[in-house]
């Protein structure tokens, strides 16, 4: 429009373009659901409102009992600009939502962007002339349909819009559409009350799972605790208080790790296929354990009886939220199904379950919150307790090869250099400072030790991809088989304890011969260990979230139906699997 000014206010539009047979949760969803969210803003600035339709209100495809709001086809999302500053470079931002067919839902996540530089305001088109502007001022949406789109940035005498489509799903990751039948039905999840139930015995479980070998060493503070007091008294407040606060950041993480699921759509132990963050906690448990052999005090989290560097509360909690995150790469009974139902719910939701999960794994420990007593059990102070501290700093280092063995080949090395040099730079911390020093020299030598390892760590460099044992997973190849010949489809990872044991007692390579001798069958592997957008594309549309996941295809059009067996089970149970799906 030719009487366009630069103070004219404009109007972002934001299309959601859905194929046939699918629908989004609107925001907010109802009573259920994943809300669609677009996170966006001007240049990197803070994130600007954005104005969502209401949506179609219906019975919940999965849930008919709860009503919900929904999108269909096109949808228009609105992010109102006001005066766009002359110096304005882009629109960026995030799309996340829900693409639910009949049957399944994918969580979804999609970066959007809108060049805004060398915008002439004068022929853009007035957002008056589209259907939906009436709507718009009215705050009122239902279903939109696709008609009147420009991919343009238009000005009025009021607001001027910007619109640019997104798509669902992406193009660059395959779309499966399978309706799995599980081995254990019953332990599906299919509302709030009974993820919550199966939440708390998950968590429990997880105490006892392949995964509490690492943190057991961690764990046992909690035994520990006021082992050093004197008297019975002191030992009982300090037990107490000790198993409280550690349960509290086993519960706190638990709320962090749900948080951070459902804001950034992960999938249960997906963080771990992050070397960094692996060699990260490798680190941190090389430094406690050198702490337990007294070459230094570590900061905040510390398993010495005498707990002399730093508050006790404060090192219980950390140690509690350090237990805890070493021990969820696992999955455990009951987990599967929770975790397949509850990531694809609505944040709240995602976050009271996750909740429960960490009270499920906390629970033993606020047994001994409310049954402090039970410290009179163990022995009282006494030079046993400095080999017991020498024999969990062992154990700690038993962790830290477990964790180098999750790394890729590549890295080993390098982690190792860097594992040398953070043994160096402690020495340095503890035996080259004292109290008795000037502060400034003490600092110094404490900033050297930590420029070390900050140079140390700079060796590392990408890692490659591992070596594959079964039938490396392509989507164009694995499409061409299905229905062709029986498939055994196995989902893993190197930082998946579970999935290592299942691959030495189940899936050992007796049991897969034999089976394939007698099935005839073509096994495939899906490597979780490093980032694999077209394995979780798989993983999702078999209804799971986390794994171990083993699926039988059978040949034919049963093919769209394959028995998915969840997390731990014995070689009985596949051979009862195969047979149940490909007949004896």
């Amino acid at each position: 429009m030719g009487d366009a000014t630069p103070d004219t206010e404009l109007l972002a539009v934001l299309w959601l373009e859905l194929d046939e047979g699918y629908h989004a949760y609107a925001n907010p969803p109802g009573e259920t659901g994943m809300p669609t969210h677009l996170s966006i803003s001007l240049d990197g600035g803070s994130p600007l409102k954005v104005i969502y339709p209401e949506g179609e209100e219906e019975p919940d495809v999965f849930d008919p009992s709860l009503m919900v709001h929904t999108y269909y086809g096109s949808t228009p999302l609105f992010v109102p600009l006001g005066q766009l500053p002359t110096s304005a470079i882009s629109l960026t931002g995030s799309l996340s939502f829900a693409a639910c067919s009949a049957t399944n839902c994918w969580p979804l996540r999609t970066e959007v962007s809108l060049p805004l530089t060398g915008i002439n305001l004068a022929s853009l088109p007035d957002a008056t002339d589209f259907f939906w502007y009436e709507f718009y001022l009215n705050k009122e949406f239902s279903e939109v349909v696709d008609t009147n789109k420009q991919n343009t940035l238009s000005p009025s005498t009021s607001e001027s819009t910007t619109e640019a489509p997104a798509t669902s799903p992406p193009s660059s990751v395959t779309e499966w559409s399978f309706s799995p039948t599980y081995f254990h039905p019953e332990l599906e999840v299919t509302d709030i009350e009974l993820a919550l139930l199966f939440a708390f015995i998950a968590g429990l479980l997880l105490n006892f799972m392949p995964c509490v070998l690492p943190v057991l060493s961690l764990k046992l503070s909690a035994l520990m605790a006021g082992s050093e007091e004197q008297t019975e008294a002191d030992r009982i407040r300090a037990f107490r208080e000790h198993n409280l606060f550690f349960s509290a950041g086993v519960m706190l993480y638990f709320l962090f790790l749900g948080a951070l699921l459902s804001a950034l759509g992960l999938a249960w132990g997906q963080l771990f296929q992050t070397p960094g963050l692996i060699l990260g906690l490798a680190t941190v448990v090389f430094a406690l354990g050198l702490s337990l052999f007294g070459l230094w005090d570590l900061p905040v989290v510390d398993l010495k009886a005498d707990r002399s560097s730093g508050s006790p509360k404060v090192c219980a909690l950390f140690t509690g939220v350090l237990a805890t995150l070493l021990a969820t790469p696992c999955s455990g009974p009951f987990l599967g199904g929770v975790l397949g139902w509850v990531l694809l719910q609505s944040p709240e939701t995602i976050m009271a379950v996750f909740l429960t999960i960490g009270l499920g794994m906390a629970s033993p420990f606020l047994l001994m919150t409310a049954r402090p007593g039970l410290v009179r059990l163990f022995p009282k102070p006494g030079n046993w307790m400095i080999y017991l501290e020498a024999g969990v700093g062992f154990f700690l280092m038993g962790t830290v090869l477990y964790l180098l063995t999750i790394l890729p080949t590549t890295m080993l090395l390098p982690a190792l250099g860097l594992l040398l040099a953070v043994a160096f730079a402690a020495w340095m911390w503890g035996k080259w400072t004292n109290l008795s020093q000037p502060k400034g020299k003490r600092w110094a030598i404490r900033l050297a030790a930590a420029a070390l390892v900050a140079l140390a760590a700079l060796m590392l460099f990408a890692p490659k991809a591992t070596p594959i044992k079964w039938q490396s997973f392509e989507p164009q190849a694995f499409r061409s088989m299905l229905g062709k010949r029986p498939i055994v489809v196995d989902f893993t990872a190197d930082w998946c304890p579970n999935c290592k044991v299942l691959e030495h007692t189940t899936l050992k390579t007796d049991n897969l011969t034999k089976w394939q001798e007698h099935f005839d069958l073509t096994y495939v592997q899906v490597d979780m260990t490093q980032d694999n957008p077209e394995g979780l594309a798989l993983l999702r549309a078999l209804g799971s979230q986390s794994i171990p996941v083993v699926a039988i295809f059978p040949p034919g059009p049963g093919h769209k139906s394959p028995l998915v067996l969840r997390d731990l089970f014995s070689a009985s149970q596949m051979d009862d699997a195969l047979k149940t799906t490909l007949g004896d």
